[in-house]
């Protein structure tokens, strides 16, 4: 006999559930889904023990009619799309058929609902993939589902679900995500039979106050409104949302939340073009706070990859990326990014309030095709808004690393030095070679001692040197001459420090415009006066005037704010004025 065979009904149900409910939270997911595309303007999350005794959802929405609610449960049984053409003109969130037969397959699951057309409700129960009871009910329009003992008829799969805590977090994920692109959506999350929701919206149909109630009301203190419309050649396609000023950065990307169509997608894409448009505004490993929605054709996007829809697929994913990293960059430059100093109750932090916080969101026209070359990072001095109104007169070192100085309005700004001096020199260089990287000439060949380490280094990483402007050659087995480096560093590092040069230089991985920007800002590093060191008042002059020239002001090459401010009116706050 043959050792292949067809596997049997059930097998394949609980197989098939694995892709679509792996945790509780991927019930609320597919549930919250299902209220979102009957219209509901109303939906409760109730769960129970961290969703392992029940997950339930509760809406307001058209409810399922008495002839359908058993169809339901029926494996591929959608009202979504009627044939695969149907995906090139999609709307709804849900599409597959697959989500409530897959819980059903390995929970117990009662469901209570009314169509908007009828009178009368039905209950249905299911247990295992069985119908167990059905009824005709007394209840209002929309639907409640609730998922009982998940995993109960598969043991190993119950051992996956992690403690109350861990899966509660990753419920509030899952409910967040929908309740700040859904704004026009009252949600509510209730945990273990609690009175009060844990989470709860407006649904007044504004994203910032939903924002704010799933992040708290700080958060919006250092956010800029985006919105942008562009009409393309191939396709229109529209960005709203909101970013934060890069001075409230994080060391992760789970910061970072982009939407397709109103759906919450996972797209590396999406993320680089959003950080691709912070530029030199952010650390290299640092990720803002962001909610951003795109809306595009949805004959532009394959949705159709994963059960868990979570990743999608851009048919121009270039102009996309182009688009995205554009309209940010646009955005911040229009916005005051200076760091303001403001006083809290536990003392004093800096914070992220402007005058500009409060004035209509920024709106702009982008074209395609965009250019995101590196270079290109420099704006246009029509491009900026001029926030620098500082006096010229008095100017104060303190600390033998930061310069005073007033502003026309007033207010105090205090200067870091070296951060400022390094954005002047790095724009010097941009405008000086662009994409152009010279070479000079040592005046007497470099022959460093190389660590094993060091040599490895070198030996990968011959030609991309040699890109960079170093003019290097293995001499022997164990040995490397270096007779000319980057024009940029000459006279800027002695011998000792090429190596060390090299090093950080090698470690950039990104594309040639990427490491243009890591070996002129280096450069501008290099070049720039230190923090501790004395400047006469001409020295602090030029910094200043220069900085105020500057493109780019608000951050050095590397992303760390070149300048603070404390206002007037906190200044008198202090001393009791106010």
């Amino acid at each position: 006999m043959g050792s292949i065979s067809v596997l049997e009904e059930q097998t394949i149900g609980k197989i098939a559930a694995g892709e679509v409910a792996d945790r509780p939270a991927s019930v609320v997911k597919e549930l919250i889904e299902n209220s979102i595309d009957a219209g509901s303007r109303h939906v409760v999350v109730e769960i129970g023990n961290g969703g392992r005794d029940y997950v339930r959802v509760t809406d307001d929405g058209c409810g399922i009619s008495e002839d359908d609610v058993e169809l339901a449960f029926e494996k591929h049984a959608t009202s979504k799309i009627k044939s695969i053409e149907d995906l090139a003109s999609l709307h709804s969130l849900g599409f597959r058929g697959e989500a409530l037969p897959s819980i059903a397959a390995v929970s117990r699951i009662e469901m209570s609902t009314r169509h908007e057309s009828e009178a009368f409700g039905s209950y249905l129960r299911v247990e295992a993939d069985e119908i167990k009871d059905r009824r005709r009910i007394t209840r209002a329009v929309g639907t409640t589902i609730e998922v009982k003992s998940l995993f109960y008829n598969l043991p190993a799969r119950i051992g996956t679900i992690k403690s109350k805590s861990v899966e509660l977090r990753h419920i509030m994920d899952i409910f967040i995500n929908y309740a700040v692109i859904y704004p026009e959506i009252k949600f509510e999350l209730f945990y273990d039979d609690k009175e009060k929701p844990i989470i709860s919206t407006l649904g007044n149909g504004k994203m910032l106050d939903a924002i704010v109630n799933a992040f708290g009301s700080f958060i919006a203190k250092e956010l800029i409104e985006l919105k942008v419309q562009v009409s393309a050649t191939i396709f229109e396609i529209e960005l709203c949302g909101y970013i934060s000023k890069p001075a409230a950065s994080y060391s992760t990307k789970k910061h970072m939340f982009t939407f397709v169509n109103r759906r919450y997608v996972k797209d590396e894409v999406l993320n680089k073009a959003i950080k691709r448009g912070y530029m030199s505004l952010l650390p290299k490993h640092a990720y803002p706070f962001s909610v951003l929605s795109i809306s595009i054709d949805p004959a532009e996007i394959n949705v159709n990859i994963h059960p868990k829809k979570h990743e999608i697929q851009f048919y121009h994913a270039k102009d996309v990326f182009n688009f995205i990293g554009s309209s940010v960059s646009t955005t911040l430059r229009h916005a005051d990014l200076i760091p303001e100093v403001t006083q809290r109750e536990k003392g004093v932090e800096t914070s992220f309030v402007s005058p500009e916080a409060k004035k209509a969101p920024v709106s702009v026209q982008a074209s395609f095709p965009c250019d995101m070359n590196g270079e290109k990072e420099e704006i246009s001095e029509q491009g900026r808004t001029d926030l620098l109104d500082l006096l010229p007169a008095p100017l104060y070192q303190v600390l033998d690393s930061y310069i005073i100085a007033q502003s026309a309005s007033d207010d105090v700004i205090m200067l870091d030095q070296h951060a400022a001096a390094e954005r002047i020199n790095f724009e010097k260089l941009i405008a000086k070679y662009g994409r152009r990287i010279d070479k000079q000439t040592l005046l007497k060949p470099y022959i460093p001692e190389l660590s094993p380490h060091q040599l490895y280094l070198l030996r990968e990483s011959e030609e991309a040197l040699r890109a960079m402007g170093f003019d290097i050659e293995r001499f022997g087995d164990d040995t490397y001459i270096i007779r000319a480096i980057p024009v940029v560093f000459y006279r800027t590092v002695c011998e000792e420090e090429i190596m060390g040069l090299i090093e950080d230089l090698v470690e950039e991985s990104g594309k040639r415009d990427d490491k243009i920007k890591v070996l002129f800002s280096t450069a501008a590093c290099k070049a720039s006066i230190k923090a501790g060191e004395k400047l006469s008042y001409d020295g602090m002059r030029e910094i200043v005037d220069g900085l105020q020239n500057a493109k780019i002001p608000y951050t050095c090459p590397h992303g760390r704010p070149t300048m603070i401010r404390l206002a007037k009116k906190e200044i008198e706050k202090r001393f009791k004025r106010r």
